[in-house]
């Protein structure tokens, strides 16, 4: 997620999520090989210990973080409420046409609630946290700069306390957004709400504080010029959507052709 199309983009975020990106590509393909039982991955192969959840707070949190800076570079909070929930509906929906393709095949860990549906959900959910970053706050003086970060990060952190709670309960299947599932219950990727609407809010903290205004905070002024070396890995961060859908087919693909080599 980004700023209007209008708003200067923030090549270091490009970055950071073009990193994650990146990971999430070689952690997937090293999880089809043994997921698929190509090759037997060992437990302490520290791709397998280190990528899943790094990679999941990554996208998480610098999700967050945009949520931010689109707020600060939106009209007032008419406009921002109407972007937000296009844009949650338009990502929750992709992550549906996924929930529907993994129903199918491999069926069995069919994703219900992954990070695109938290990332969709929660860009909604956020809005009340964003309201007072618009331009129109700005003007008016509603918008805090010194304090703008503090009340997402409070409920933030209590998002992520209360999750140790919700962990210990068992529900129906309707339940699964929120962290409550029925036993035994297994997804390939699942990202309820509690705690990841938490690392969500953290980013918008995150963000009113790095940018306050959309404009770079102290040192991060000086990231003014791209280098020209990072080109590379922002262009992946740009178009990490298409990416994301794009990359286990391909991954799929090349692991059937090997197979028939093999």
């Amino acid at each position: 997620m980004s700023s209007s199309a209008s708003s200067p983009r923030f090549y270091e975020l490009d970055v950071f999520r073009g990193i994650a990106v990146f990971l999430m590509v070689i952690y997937h393909f090293l999880f089809d090989l043994e997921y698929f039982g190509i090759r037997e991955m060992p437990a302490w192969f520290w791709p397998q210990q280190l990528y899943g959840f790094p990679i999941t707070i990554m996208f998480i949190f610098i999700a967050g973080v945009s949520l931010a800076l689109s707020a600060s570079k939106t009209k007032d909070a008419e406009t921002l409420t109407k972007k937000l929930i296009k844009r949650g509906t338009f990502i929750f929906a992709v992550g549906l046409i996924i929930t529907a393709v993994t129903w199918i095949y491999p069926h069995d860990g069919a994703i219900l609630f992954g990070v695109l549906h938290l990332i969709g959900i929660s860009t909604i959910l956020a809005v009340p946290f964003l309201l007072s970053f618009t331009k129109e706050a700005q003007i008016s003086g509603k918008y805090k700069e010194k304090s703008a970060w503090l009340l997402p990060f409070i409920f933030g952190i209590a998002v992520i306390l209360a999750s140790k709670i919700v962990e210990k309960m068992s529900g129906p299947i309707w339940t699964v957004p929120l962290g409550i599932h029925p036993y035994g219950f297994y997804a390939l990727d699942y990202e309820p709400l509690f705690p990841w609407f938490g690392v969500v809010l953290i980013g918008v903290a995150a963000g009113a504080w790095l940018y306050p205004k959309g404009e770079r905070r102290g040192l991060l002024s000086f990231l003014k010029n791209e280098p020209p070396v990072l080109k590379g890995i922002s262009w992946i961060g740009r178009h990490s959507l298409l990416i994301y859908l794009g990359h286990q087919p391909i991954i799929l693909g090349l692991l059937w052709l090997l197979s028939l080599l093999n």
